[in-house]
């Protein structure tokens, strides 16, 4: 890892929270790139901190899902590629379905007006064009709804699915100005009216047809599609695993490497 960071100076902020804050951004603004390794001494030496400074901050990142640690492995910038992409949106339509149908059979008054505002916070960031504002509200949109179920283990479980996704996201997203943050904004608005009717029914199917507009719209941020093909990606996505991640590949008529190698946008 090159010498990217300064040695920190005064804040308000807590050192775990302002190495956190070094860290994210240097990930976002594509210092440190997806995949590189974390070495923790040298953050260390870097930051001019202790190792448990660093330690504490890479668990925030973690639990954010711009870092990815596994057990008896080294920690890495998150990094997804297709096949994971695949199998996240395959998980996330099973757990977040059956969380939307909870949420619409067990949401109150008072939490569909906590979601009303949220969904507003979510349009006034894509209008502002602000990608990071813009997926945080996003992921505290879903956050809510998943708080609604009063599940702790689905809300747990769906954390672990979709934060990284929301994260890798934010970083192809800050890279591509070309997205259409409005656009994917909108799509919640039938998912809350579905909600706000307390139709379970309802909202599965929602939820489902927003889940398909975002896989297709998100595709070519982790594929490095055109957007101009994200139709043609919708239709992909359609089909099977398999045939799904072959046709996506394949559609703006290059060759791609294969799924562990494809380049970052």
């Amino acid at each position: 890892m090159a010498m990217v960071f300064e040695r920190l100076s005064s804040s308000t902020l807590t050192l775990r929270g302002r190495v956190a804050e070094e860290i994210r951004e240097a990930i976002l603004n594509g210092t440190l790139r997806e995949g590189e390794k974390i070495v923790e001494r040298k953050l260390a030496s870097q930051f001019g901190t202790s190792l448990a400074v660093i330690r504490e901050a890479i668990i925030q990142l973690e639990s954010e899902g711009f870092i990815t640690k596994w057990p008896n492995a080294s920690t890495h910038i998150t990094k997804l590629s297709p096949v994971e992409i695949d199998k996240i949106f395959a998980c996330r339509e099973v757990f977040e379905g059956f969380a939307v149908e909870e949420a619409s059979r067990l949401a109150t008054p008072q939490n569909i007006e906590s979601l009303e505002g949220l969904f507003l916070k979510v349009v006034d960031a894509a209008r502002a064009q602000d990608s990071k504002s813009f997926i945080r509200k996003d992921l505290a949109f879903h956050e809510k709804i998943w708080e609604f179920t009063g599940n702790e283990y689905l809300q747990s479980a769906l954390s672990r699915i979709i934060r990284p996704l929301f994260a890798f996201s934010t970083i192809r997203v800050a890279a591509q100005r070309s997205f259409d943050l409005l656009q994917d904004a909108n799509l919640h608005l039938p998912l809350l009216n579905a909600i706000k009717s307390n139709d379970p029914q309802a909202a599965r199917k929602a939820h489902q047809a927003a889940l398909a507009e975002w896989r297709a719209m998100h595709l070519p941020l982790f594929n490095s599609i055109r957007p101009n093909d994200a139709p043609a990606a919708r239709k992909a996505l359609q089909e099977g695993p398999a045939e799904r991640r072959a046709q996506a590949r394949g559609l703006n008529g290059e060759d791609r490497r294969a799924d562990s190698e494809l380049p970052p946008t």
